[in-house]
């Protein structure tokens, strides 16, 4: 069995602030420093083999921090980076309201039919996220490794593991900043959730 412990980065300006970020880089909040922290404490007792990140300043900070208790090569990974928002990138969300409202719509109500305009699909997100999954886990046999993403990416990494296509990707929660899920695969690459949504660790306010 391989363990995977699936982060999502802490909060950053954009998550502050209400713009989308996407693939653009943004740094990390006072709150999120604390919520690194939290984290960091409760995956302390936790013997982790392997630590993969995303390359955006946001999940590193957030594997970093991690890192602290396990001294560990942190693995950059440009395929569990969040999906790239395109036109939206940047952008207050009351503004994408008023510019996108249809797109809007569907990221919110009917999200695996969301294409963020000269961007990435809801549905290429999903398959680029599922095939990293499945390349970490086929690298790690029996080892237990912690991959630190973010929440559009994870959702969709999520519904996988729940066995479900894009189109089930509305059933899957999105987790707050640093909101921990655990899935467990089989030696046939079967996964089986163990933890999803996981927030009890984490500092609420400023």
């Amino acid at each position: 069995m391989t363990k995977v412990i699936i982060v999502r980065h802490c909060q950053a300006e954009g998550n502050l602030k209400r713009f989308f970020q996407g693939s653009i880089d943004t740094d990390i909040t006072d709150l999120g420093k604390r919520q690194i922290e939290s984290t960091a404490k409760l995956l302390s007792g936790e013997k982790i083999d392997e630590l993969y990140s995303s390359p955006k300043k946001r999940a590193m900070k957030t594997a970093e921090g991690i890192n602290i208790y396990h001294k560990l090569p942190i693995k950059i990974d440009d395929e569990i980076v969040e999906i790239n928002a395109g036109d939206w990138e940047g952008v207050l969300l009351t503004e994408i309201e008023k510019q996108y409202p249809e797109q809007m719509d569907n990221w919110r109500n009917n999200p695996a039919k969301f294409h963020a305009p000269n961007g990435e699909s809801m549905a290429e997100v999903y398959e680029r996220v599922k095939k990293a999954l499945l390349r970490i886990v086929a690298e790690n046999p029996n080892k237990t490794v912690c991959i630190v993403s973010h929440g559009c990416a994870i959702k969709n990494m999520m519904c996988f593991a729940h066995g479900w296509e894009v189109d089930n990707i509305k059933e899957v929660p999105l987790g707050t900043n640093t909101s921990v899920n655990i899935v467990a695969f089989d030696e046939n690459l079967k996964p089986s959730i163990l933890t999803e949504n996981y927030t009890e660790h984490i500092p609420m306010s400023n």
